[in-house]
């Protein structure tokens, strides 16, 4: 015998209040070492301590990282105050993941992609990569995350070109680059059980003030 589905009950579930929570955090400000995988450094340290005590009282269910060591390190001041482990996803990584140095924005401040990105000319300052598939490897990162964790909430540490990328690819806008992510920013996204996902806020920085 076919069960019957009451399809309105299952519209009433996809909605922003039962959906799941994910928060996108930046890593923090890595230390100048001019390796391909900095740590953090003692800036980037109290920003994501900050960010941790600021997390303290959210009902973190989860927290996932890159598997560089700028964001996992600071998803591991998230994690803390919650007890929790934090899982790696290897596509959470920033879109520039063959580079042999890593350098900050304001390290190249002098240089004619420092100075695009410091006057918020964004297209020019991100080099040509295939926005399409970083947007759908993080999208299918975030979704899978949001289906381990229904219903609750889940802090993500990852990168701020890639952060852009998939939220540009949510709001269909037609640059990957649209803001400039503060260290520890925080940008939300509610997954509805449909798996549309839907921007709540973006680039949040309050824990640093």
């Amino acid at each position: 015998m076919t069960e019957l589905v009451d399809a309105r009950a299952v519209s009433t579930d996809d909605t922003v209040a039962a959906a799941t929570t994910i928060i996108l955090v930046r890593h923090g400000l890595p230390a100048a070492s001019g390796v391909a995988d900095p740590g953090l450094g003692d800036e980037g340290i109290e920003q994501a301590r900050r960010l941790g005590e600021w997390l303290r009282n959210e009902p973190v269910a989860q927290v996932v990282s890159s598997h560089y060591s700028r964001a996992y390190e600071t998803a591991l001041y998230a994690a803390g105050p919650h007890g929790l482990d934090v899982v790696v996803d290897k596509r959470l990584r920033e879109w520039d993941s063959d580079r042999t140095t890593y350098a900050t924005p304001e390290a190249i401040a002098d240089t004619p992609r420092g100075r695009a990105f410091a006057e918020g000319r964004y297209d020019e300052f991100i080099p040509d990569y295939d926005k399409v598939a970083a947007a759908e490897r993080m999208r299918a990162a975030v979704l899978e995350a949001a289906a381990r964790k229904p219903g609750e909430l889940t802090v993500i540490a990852s990168h701020g070109g890639v952060i852009n990328t998939l939220l540009t690819d949510i709001l269909q806008a037609p640059s990957p680059f649209f803001f400039n992510p503060g260290y520890t920013s925080m940008s939300r996204i509610a997954v509805l059980r449909s798996g549309r996902c839907v921007i709540q806020s973006v680039n949040e920085t309050a824990h640093l003030r």
